[in-house]
């Protein structure tokens, strides 16, 4: 090879290497933007079981309450990053900050391998910056690494499926690799399934689809219309009972959408009108791009979608691990409908401008309408505005409350809060977590979800057993209390106040005329209230309910 040939090879392999260094890179700077926002509460569980595995070498969040064994590699991994830079929020997000941007940047590279460099940065630039992308990027939560293992792994099934020049150890080394990664996201999130069962189908479809001969489709559809039938049969005789429970349940608080199986479109028409109105067509031109690549992509995201619109319980993160297939599919499109519509773009400047541009004038023109088009359509899309929202405001200005931003400001309630914590005889909360994190103490839960479900609520002082922790939730419980504590301080969440899972209406009613309101700074999004004369109660038995609370 000549030293130009050797010079040539060395600036492809750094070009190809600078391109997904860069996007990591974007990736992680949008990450840390506002890294150091309010938590959400589940933040607190790997938080505070870290910090009692370096203190105390167990995983219980508080002495004497169940171990919190939820994703527990995650927990391991923050407390490791405690031991070595420091308890905060901020070092207990690095995990999902890398595994955020890597993801970004694994998009890219797949994506890039099968569709050309302008179809792998739209991809990886739309998903680098969807709202969601970067609020689980920035929680001290797993969901961005679930997702890592489980994009890596599909997409190296894709390669063992579709290279024909892989050998047979090169595939089973790729295979076991795989399914590693998918054991790896199973164990962060167990709704992994339904993305890793939407990949095997498309595997086994392809490979049906590339071998079977046109007299063999009559066979392949009476043994798919038998396989229907067994696993009927098999659901009506009380087969996968429990999977089927866990599909049709969800908590009363998050019911209101439980038939609402509309909950994924619309969140689609919110935050990407323009991408989810002409999905269909994207996924055409995508499909023409590279018919495998698409389908591929299509398949876990189709499965996905359609499994937790019928769910009962739904939320916008439980689609995230098959967000970057739904992005691979529209910068695939994106990129394909570019290249179609260019010469359509040319044509029009040509007749407007009479041919008389010249040919510098001409490709000026041509990218500012492109800019223009690509412009208004991202402008046109929700999900502009709530990432420009994450960059631009803090939480106190976040208007649409838990909505990626505007958590309760616990920090900001502290002054307040901190000093009516230490001197009140009886702490009572609705948000156990954050209690405990912030005012290191709560005696006694104020919630009927912690009852058991709220439909049908355990007896009153029951033991919350994560916490080690009395539960009460009704007005007759709380004058029992201020019966038997002359001083006690509660402090509820506003979207748990006059809810009827937590702080129900009748409830609130006797905090609101009973106790004294505490001042706190706005917006903290956090009620208080107080009592300092105990009230008699001749239902009260004292020295039971301070062997319940003080056990």
């Amino acid at each position: 090879m000549t030293s130009q040939g050797t010079s040539a090879n060395s600036r492809l392999a750094a070009a190809a290497i600078a391109a997904p260094l860069a996007v990591f890179a974007i990736a992680l700077v949008a990450r840390l933007i506002g890294l150091h926002h309010t938590p959400y509460v589940d933040e607190l569980n790997h938080v505070m079981a870290a910090h009692s595995l370096l203190e105390r070498g167990t995983l219980e969040i508080t002495p004497g309450g169940e171990p919190y064994t939820r994703a527990r590699l995650f927990t391991w991994l923050v407390a490791g990053l405690f031991r070595v830079f420091g308890e905060s929020l901020a070092v207990a997000r690095i995990p999902a900050v890398l595994a955020g941007a890597a993801l970004v940047t694994a998009l890219f590279v797949w994506v890039r391998s099968v569709a050309g460099r302008g179809a792998a940065w739209t991809a990886a630039m739309l998903f680098c910056f969807q709202p969601q992308s970067i609020y689980l990027s920035q929680l001290a939560r797993f969901y961005t690494i679930q997702t890592l293992c489980f994009f890596v792994g599909a997409t190296l099934i894709y390669r063992i499926v579709t290279d024909g020049a892989l050998s047979l150890a090169r595939a089973l080394l790729l295979g076991a690799v795989a399914a590693l990664l998918f054991l790896l996201a199973l164990h962060f999130q167990v709704i992994t399934i339904v993305g890793i069962a939407g990949v095997l189908a498309w595997a086994v479809a392809d490979r049906a689809r590339a071998s079977l001969l046109r007299s063999q489709l009559r066979m392949a559809i009476a043994v798919v219309i038998a396989v229907i039938a067994i696993a009927a049969l098999a659901i009506q005789h009380g087969a996968f009972a429990r999977q089927l429970a866990m599909f049709n349940y969800v908590d009363l608080w998050a019911a209101a959408n439980r038939h609402n199986v509309r909950y994924y479109h619309d969140l689609f028409l919110d935050q990407y009108a323009t991408l989810w109105t002409l999905f269909p067509l994207l996924a055409i031109l995508a499909i023409y791009r590279n018919g495998r690549a698409a389908l591929f992509s299509l398949a876990p995201f189709v499965v996905a979608f359609v499994a937790h619109s019928l769910a009962a319980w739904k939320a916008e993160r439980y689609l995230f691990s098959v967000m970057p297939m739904f992005f691979a599919v529209a910068g695939i499109g994106l990129a394909e409908g570019a290249a179609r519509v260019r010469p359509a773009v040319e044509g029009a400047l040509d007749w407007l401008a009479g041919r008389a541009l010249a040919p510098r004038t001409r490709s000026i023109c041509l990218a500012l309408v492109i800019a223009f088009v690509a412009g208004f359509a991202v402008i046109g899309n929700g999900a502009t505005s709530y990432t420009i929202k994450m960059f631009r405001e803090s939480d106190a200005e976040w208007q649409l409350a838990q909505l990626y931003r505007g958590q309760p400001d616990w920090d900001a309630a502290h002054p307040v809060l901190g000093p009516e914590s230490d001197s009140a005889a009886l702490v009572i909360s609705s948000s156990e977590l954050k209690s405990l994190y912030y005012l290191h103490r709560v005696d006694v839960l104020l919630s009927v979800d912690y009852l058991g479900d709220p439909r049908k609520p355990g007896p009153e002082f029951t033991t919350f057993r994560k916490l080690a922790r009395p539960v009460v939730s009704t007005t007759a419980s709380l004058a029992q209390l201020r019966a038997c504590y002359p001083t006690g301080l509660v402090v509820a969440e506003y979207g748990q106040w006059r809810s009827p899972w937590s702080i129900q209406s009748g409830v609130a009613d006797y905090i609101d005329t009973t106790m004294e309101q505490v001042k706190l700074p706005m917006p903290t999004r956090l009620l208080a209230y107080r009592w300092r004369t105990s009230v008699p109660d001749s239902t009260a038995n004292c020295a039971a309910i301070h062997a319940i609370v003080h056990r």
